[in-house]
C-alpha cells in the first residue's frame, strides 16, 4: 500500500512538471518566429574586427600575456555587448558594457594564463552581441613551453 501511494505522488509530481502543449508549440508558431526575427534585424547591427586571431607565438609556461581586438559597429544601429566569456577560465576578455555608436570602435582586452598548459594551445572568446550572428567568435592561441 505504501508503495502504491509512493507511486501516485511521485506521478502526480512528474505530471504537474510536464510542459502543456501550448507551452510547447508557441515557440514553434511561424507568426512568433517570424515577429521575433523581424525585432531582431530591426534591432541588430553589423561588426569587424582588426584581427580574428591573435597569435603569442612561443611563450613561458605560467606567463600571463594579453592582447588586444577591436570590434568597430559597421552597421546602422548601436551595437550592445551583453557579455564575452573566453573558452576557459585562463582566457578573460574585458568588454564596455556602454553603446558603440555606427562607425566606431571599442577595444576587447584578453588576458591569457598559461599557468598549467603546454604545447599549442588556441581559446575562442565568443561576444555576444546584437549582430545578425547574435555571437562574434576571436581566437588566440600560443606555444607554450616548460621549463623543464
Amino acid at each position: 500500500m505504501r508503495k502504491l501511494a509512493t507511486f501516485l505522488i511521485l506521478s502526480t509530481f512528474f505530471m504537474g512538471c510536464k510542459k502543456s502543449n501550448s507551452e510547447m508549440t508557441i515557440d514553434q508558431d511561424p507568426q512568433i518566429i517570424e515577429k521575433r526575427q523581424k525585432e531582431l534585424s530591426e534591432k541588430s547591427t553589423t561588426v569587424s574586427f582588426d584581427k580574428m586571431e591573435h597569435d603569442f607565438g612561443e611563450i613561458n609556461q605560467g606567463e600571463i600575456v594579453e592582447t588586444e581586438f577591436i570590434m568597430k559597429n559597421t552597421g546602422n544601429n548601436d551595437l550592445y555587448v551583453i557579455d564575452a566569456h573566453g573558452s576557459c577560465g585562463c582566457t578573460v576578455p574585458e568588454v564596455t558594457k556602454e553603446a558603440i555608436k555606427p562607425g566606431e570602435s571599442t577595444p576587447i582586452k584578453v588576458k591569457f594564463d598559461s599557468n598549467g598548459k603546454n604545447g599549442i594551445v588556441q581559446k575562442s572568446i565568443n561576444i555576444r552581441c546584437n549582430t545578425d550572428n547574435l555571437v562574434e567568435v576571436v581566437k588566440i592561441k600560443a606555444n607554450i613551453k616548460t621549463n623543464k
